[in-house]
Formats: structure tokens, C-alpha cells, sequence
């Protein structure tokens, strides 16, 4: 009898299924929860790398471009005839005042060295006689050059102390060679690195960690705490792991991980260091609210499966009342419902995306986005025009009135620059630090120059906050002419710095230099 009524059990199949579903949930809530955990953890990979890459090519790129350059004219310069040793040896007053109005154009240079071949010297600030000066001998430095090669690259030395300040430093170098070929002499930029490390406590990092930059053996170079600056802050067995030009690796050691980005010369590496805990931390927060979905789906799973049971008992004796009584008054309607909710949480993926092509602080394209989009008119032969602006005196501003203030002109500087272009689907990006580049298709050849000066005088004619602050641009211009990218780009670099040099605010183009 016990037989026959478990085959005839209504309540049991019902139960059977209900378990089986439940159990078939939980398997695939686990299942996305961890596929959930992982994509989280790849996103915040992707967002770290891209920080990183933006504080290499943003920032400190950006900087030794810029003094490179300076060094690499200035050098052609002391070349030419008889200079370096009227600058060193016969007038150095004269060559002081030369090399201090140098040294003023470049606010992450602390001191600038001009030697001859044979060792006489000038520094530039100047260096009082101590009987500590009276012992130098620049031959011994580290950036003296004894034997010049042909080489289009700058050198740059290894940290070392400074002879006079007893502080850690490098320096930027390049031989002075004549068109001949005679080596002249040496002319060496001494880099500020903590005035250059000062600067990155400026950066608001993705997540909580440390950013600093190093040489390939692991001392540290740049740091927001001058104090790590030279001490060993990655070990040399890590640094063999970073073999690729950008990426990340975690380390068990330290339990971090590190993302990275090397540079060819100087041979450094930009590191942003994030704690593991940090990213379980977070992973686990965002997968935790993702969790407890499930769990509440789970149970309310559970309960109709029992209130089913119950109503399905209710039903089958309220029907055999029915056939007992004959009343089908009495029957009840049977009504079936099913509730299943999945919930994702993928909302973040377009803010990610955005943040991966656009500078958080204007509102323009970022440096990355500049490459790719640069990369697709190379690769397609689409003929193109370039604009490279950059702020005048913006050092100054954030000197006198804070960086606050140089944040705040960015920005509108940058929307300026915005609505001037965007009707015309012109894109605007921030090129580094307070440099921008524009991007003109062939069909906005000939109004490319009227939108920069639009801009620029839209930039001019604006009344600022902040008393006596007056805001202009310099920017250079040209016609892409199917040359290689990097010479077509330094012809428009050339253009924006004559333009700084005939009184800034003004646009050049390139066949005017």
C-alpha cells in the first residue's frame, strides 16, 4: 500500500523538481559569481594599466621629450663655430647669462654644465669658489663625454651624487659636435628630480597604491616622497620579468602587483605598485552585493516550492471534495506562476571604456586615443593636417596661483578648444601636461587655421577668476606630407616652439619656420 502511494504521490515530482532547480541555480549563481570575480579583476587590470600608461606618456614622457629637445638644439648651437669656448673660456659672464636663460625654459632642470674637451667648465646657476669647487674636475663625472659617437639619442646617466649638493641625481647629456666632427665638449642638463617627484603627488590614483618610476636595476628614480629617491624599491629578479613595453605581473614575495611601463632612453620604468588585498578587497565588495542576489533568489525559490507543495495538497483535496460532493462550486481555479530574476552588473564597462580615451580632468581625447586614431589615417593614406597647442607660461600660473588653478585653467582652456571644434566633428586631445593636439581631415585643410584662432582668441578674450590672470596659447601647424610620423610631428613641434620664441600667443605653420 506504502508502494502504491509514493507512485501516486502528486506532491513528490513536484518537490523532485523543485530541488532539482535550486540545486541547478546555486551551480550556476557560483559559476558567475567567480566568472563575475575574474572580469572584475581584469577590468581594474585594465583601468591600473591605463593609469599607468597615462602617468609614462602624460607626464614623464612628456617632460623628457621636451628637455631632450631644448638639449638636442642647444647642442647644434654651441657647435656652431667658435661658441663653446667664447661661452666657457673667454666671456663667461656672458655664457652665464646664456646658460640661465636656457636653464629658465625648463622648470624640471636644476642646473645646466657646459665643458670643453680639455675640462674648463661653466655651471650654470653659478658655483662659488669653495675649496670644495676649487677640486672639481668635470672629467671624472659621469656625464662628461671623453670620446664622442655619432648618435641621434641624448644620454642620460645613472643616479649618482651631485658633486656640490650631495643630493641623488641624473643628468641629461650630449656631446657638443662641430660639423667637422671635432668633439668641442659636453653639454649636460642636471635633472630636478625632487621638484619632477613633487609633481606626481598631484595624481589621483584608480585605486589606493604607489606610483614612482625606476631604473632597470630597481632604484628609484622619481618618487612623491623625495626621501625613496635611490633606494631600492623593486628587486633586480622582478625587473628581469618585465621584459615587454608595457604590462603587469604579480608578485608573491610582496603579494602586489605591479603594473608597468618601460621606456627605450632613458632606461626607466614607470610602476604603479597595487597591494592583492586591495584588489580581493574590491572584487569581493562588488561580487558580494552580486551574491546576495542570489542568495534572496534562492529563498524565495525555496518558499514557493513549499507554498506549491501546500497548494497543490489544498487543490487535490479540495477536487476529491469535489467528486465526493459533487458541489464543483467548490473547485478551485489553478494558477501557476513563475519568478526567476538574473541581475548583471556590467554598467560599469562603458565608463571604463570612456575612461580608457579620455582625460578625466578637460574632457578631451587622451594621449592614447591620439596614437590609435593617428595610426588609422597613417595606415589608410588619408591625408591630414596637425595642431599642437600649448598653454603659455602655464608653469607660471601654477607657480602664483596653486595648482588648483592650473587644474581650473586646463579645463576651460580645453572647452574653449571644445566648442570651438566639436561642431565641425573636430577631436581635441590633451597631448601631455598642458599640450594639446588637434586633428584636421583633408576636407578641413583650409579652415584648420580660422578654428585655432577662434580658439585662441576665444582662449585670449577670456576674464578669469583670479585678478590679473591673462591665458594664451602658441601652437603649430602643419600638412601631413606622407613623411615618417616622428619628423612630420617634430616639424609641427618646431613650428610651436618659434612661435614661444617670436612672443607666444600665435599660431605658426610649418612652411612659415
Amino acid at each position: 500500500m506504502a508502494l502504491h502511494s509514493r507512485k501516486l504521490s502528486f506532491t513528490r515530482p513536484i518537490m523532485v523538481s523543485f530541488a532539482g532547480i535550486l540545486f541547478s541555480f546555486t551551480l550556476i549563481a557560483v559559476i558567475i559569481t567567480l566568472s563575475q570575480r575574474r572580469d572584475f579583476l581584469e577590468d581594474y587590470h585594465n583601468i591600473n594599466g591605463n593609469f599607468t600608461h597615462n602617468l609614462a606618456v602624460n607626464y614623464t614622457e612628456s617632460i623628457l621629450r621636451e628637455n631632450d629637445y631644448i638639449l638636442g638644439r642647444s647642442a647644434t648651437y654651441f657647435a656652431r663655430n667658435d661658441r663653446l669656448n667664447q661661452t666657457v673660456n673667454v666671456n663667461p659672464a656672458e655664457g652665464l647669462q646664456v646658460l640661465m636663460h636656457l636653464q629658465n625654459l625648463m622648470p624640471t632642470v636644476s642646473s645646466i654644465s657646459l665643458a670643453d674637451a680639455l675640462g674648463h667648465h661653466l655651471r650654470a646657476p653659478e658655483v662659488l669658489p669653495t675649496e670644495n669647487s676649487k677640486t672639481f674636475d668635470p672629467r671624472v663625472r659621469p656625464w662628461f663625454v671623453g670620446q664622442a659617437e655619432a648618435s641621434t639619442f641624448s644620454h642620460y646617466t645613472h643616479l649618482y651624487k651631485d658633486y656640490f649638493t650631495g643630493k641623488p641625481m641624473v643628468t641629461l647629456y650630449k656631446p657638443v659636435i662641430s660639423p667637422e666632427g671635432r668633439l668641442k665638449g659636453t653639454l649636460a642638463f642636471h635633472l630636478d628630480l625632487a621638484s619632477m617627484g613633487y609633481t606626481l603627488r598631484q595624481m589621483v590614483a584608480p585605486v589606493q597604491g604607489e606610483f614612482y618610476v625606476v631604473e632597470r636595476d630597481g632604484e628609484v628614480v622619481l618618487h612623491p616622497d623625495v626621501g625613496a629617491i635611490s633606494k631600492q624599491y623593486v628587486s633586480e629578479a622582478l625587473m628581469d620579468k618585465m621584459t615587454s613595453g608595457e604590462g603587469h605581473l604579480y608578485d608573491k614575495k610582496t603579494k602586489s602587483w605591479y603594473y608597468y611601463y618601460s621606456f627605450t632612453n632613458p632606461d626607466w620604468f614607470v610602476i604603479y605598485r597595487v597591494s592583492g588585498q586591495t584588489l580581493s578587497d574590491i572584487t569581493r565588495h562588488e561580487t558580494t552585493i552580486v551574491g546576495w542576489g542570489f542568495t534572496l533568489a534562492s529563498i524565495i525559490i525555496i518558499l514557493f516550492g513549499l507554498y506549491l507543495r501546500h497548494a497543490s495538497r489544498t487543490v487535490l483535496m479540495n477536487i476529491i471534495n469535489a467528486i465526493k460532493t459533487g458541489d464543483v462550486s467548490q473547485t478551485p481555479r489553478l494558477e501557476a506562476t513563475l519568478s526567476h530574476t538574473i541581475q548583471s552588473n556590467k554598467a560599469r564597462e562603458m565608463a571604463y571604456a570612456r575612461q580608457a580615451t579620455h582625460d578625466a580632468l578637460t574632457g578631451c581625447k587622451n594621449r592614447r586615443a591620439f596614437d590609435e586614431d593617428i595610426a588609422v589615417l597613417l595606415d589608410s593614406h588619408q591625408p591630414f593636417a596637425l595642431a599642437l597647442v600649448d598653454i603659455d607660461n602655464f608653469k607660471s600660473i601654477n607657480d602664483t596661483w596653486g595648482h588648483l588653478s592650473g587644474d581650473i585653467v586646463l579645463r576651460n582652456v580645453a572647452r574653449e578648444g571644445l566648442q570651438v571644434m566639436q561642431p565641425h566633428h573636430v577631436s581635441v586631445y590633451r597631448y601631455g601636461g598642458e599640450e594639446f593636439a588637434v586633428i584636421f581631415t583633408a576636407e578641413l585643410f583650409d579652415s584648420s587655421f580660422s578654428l585655432l584662432e577662434t580658439w585662441r582668441l576665444a582662449v585670449e578674450n577670456r576674464v578669469w577668476r583670479e585678478e590679473n590672470l591673462n591665458v594664451t596659447f602658441s601652437a603649430g601647424l602643419g600638412e601631413w606630407r606622407y613623411e615618417p610620423l616622428e619628423q612630420f610631428v617634430g616639424s609641427v613641434d618646431n613650428a610651436l616652439y618659434t612661435a614661444k620664441q617670436q612672443g607666444k600667443n600665435r599660431i605658426l605653420r610649418t612652411s612659415e619656420v
